[in-house]
């Protein structure tokens, strides 16, 4: 026979409502899993097509960089040699042309700094690359891949049949293992010089790439089915502590506890543990107090990582200064904020005499080290009173607020003559610097940087180790 007095009802009620919630709990958690685990598919079939899409968009971005190169070496170096009169037209077009050509042997991009871009003639011979030097003045017309396609011909003429750019596919040799690969290329023709300029980037490095931002998706899916499952564990263990625990002075303390348990939530508070008289509540009290304190520990580990991310985001990762686009940012700013201030504003371009040389006579390493020698003295040098950036390959751009050009002038000599004695790891290398240093006259951040520039190709021109200023 049922029990009828009132405590064996209330512990009636009380299991049966305890054990709806774990049934609940238990569906809405359950379709949790499933609806996230839907999501981090769906999110991994993105996250595909971005990264493929991303990396077409890297590789017309690089181009572009080339293609606005080659204009503006068109544009204004073609202005400044031909008011010159020892230089003819073709004399300007050769320097223009080999200018470009240095331009492109510098650039590294992509997975590990390992893709670049390379010219090459109508008639398939190799004029320049970042990467593979030994190529450079060979013939590449004949070169064919492990099916037998004349590689460089088929690339040259669609090329030459699309002004604007074609994407192709082909094969190409891998350094890691001397066999072909099927590589995804961007070509684009300079039809005046009879060039064709490209780049590409390895099919299976992109599927690589895929495969590790899918894993990152498959552990935070991981984490948060293991959220999930130690939630369920938790409201099961309370469950459990408050059915073994039912009596009227047990139901005050409840009472207490879930009051806690709303505050907490809003307003992240330790329950007193001392209010508590009975030990299974205060190891729940102490347990719920446990878990309020990984929340803090997560959270501070969270906002620290949101921070060296954000870090590494605007930071050139050789010589720890900011990187292109975010120094770039910064000169649009302080521009900004100059034209409101009514204040003074200067910059200067630096870049490093026969860089190249210094790689090929002490070797990348040493001209990396150099690299970061020369941004610790420069940053040092600026400290808190402007903002250094590597511009790209060799060259710095210093923004210097509330900086007439006669300072600023003076701080790009300091600078210059401070590098000169600077000594590397090898006593006898000695390096150089040449610069341009102009003051903002309310231009654009891109026309500012194009006088530096000016100015900086001036100081190379004028026997380099000097800085050349602006008006």
């Amino acid at each position: 026979m049922l029990k009828s007095d009132n405590t064996s009802i209330k512990n009636f009620l009380l299991k049966s409502m305890v054990i709806l919630i774990i049934i609940i709990t238990t569906v809405i958690e359950g379709n949790n899993i499933i609806r996230q685990y839907r999501n981090f598919l769906r999110e991994t079939e993105v996250l595909k097509l971005e990264d493929i899409e991303h990396q077409k968009k890297s590789l017309e971005n690089q181009m572009n960089e080339v293609f606005e190169y080659i204009e503006f070496e068109k544009n204004n170096t073609y202005k400044l040699l031909k008011e010159n009169p020892k230089y003819t037209d073709e004399q300007i077009e050769q320097i223009i042309k080999q200018r470009v050509k240095e331009f492109v042997s510098r650039i590294h991009f992509g997975y590990n700094d390992e893709q670049y871009i390379f010219i090459m003639t109508y008639d398939g011979i190799e004029l320049a690359n970042g990467k593979y030097l030994e190529l450079v003045g060979k013939d590449m017309l004949e070169i064919k891949d492990a099916d037998g396609v004349k590689v460089s011909q088929r690339l040259i003429k669609s090329a030459k049949e699309n002004e604007y750019g074609v994407y192709l596919t082909q094969k190409w040799i891998k350094d890691t293992d001397n066999l072909d690969h099927d590589k995804l290329y961007f070509a684009k023709p300079v039809p005046e010089w009879e060039w064709v300029i490209g780049s590409g980037v390895y099919i299976d490095d992109i599927e690589e790439n895929i495969k590790k931002n899918e894993s990152v998706l498959k552990k935070q899916f991981e984490k948060e089915i293991k959220i999930v499952a130690i939630l369920m564990i938790i409201i099961m263990l309370i469950a459990t502590i408050c059915i073994k625990s039912i009596n009227d002075k047990i139901n005050k303390k409840i009472e207490f506890v879930v009051s806690f348990f709303e505050r907490a939530s809003k307003e992240r508070i330790y329950i007193d543990i001392e209010e508590l008289r009975y030990t299974e509540l205060k190891r729940m009290a102490a347990s719920v107090n446990n878990m309020i304190k990984d929340r803090y520990d997560i959270e501070n580990k969270i906002n620290k990582m949101n921070i060296q991310l954000k870090e590494l985001s605007i930071t050139d990762g050789l010589t720890g200064l900011y990187n292109h686009k975010h120094i770039c940012q910064i000169l649009k700013k302080e521009i900004q904020k100059s034209c409101i201030l009514k204040s003074d504003l200067s910059i200067i371009m630096i870049d490093i005499d026969h860089f190249k040389k210094i790689n090929d006579n002490y070797g990348h390493q040493f001209g990396d080290d150099v690299l970061v020698e020369i941004s610790k003295y420069i940053k040092k040098y600026i400290d808190k009173n402007g903002f250094v950036g590597r511009y790209g390959g060799e060259e710095f751009l210093i923004v210097l607020p509330n900086s007439n050009i006669e300072n600023t002038y003076k701080k790009a000599e300091k600078i210059r003559n401070g590098i000169k004695n600077i000594r590397f790891n090898n006593k006898d290398a000695v390096v150089t610097i040449s610069g341009g240093a102009v003051q903002f006259k309310e231009e654009s951040s891109k026309d500012i940087v194009n006088k530096a520039d000016n100015l900086l190709y001036k100081a190379k021109e004028n026997g380099r180790d000097r800085i050349e200023r602006g008006t």
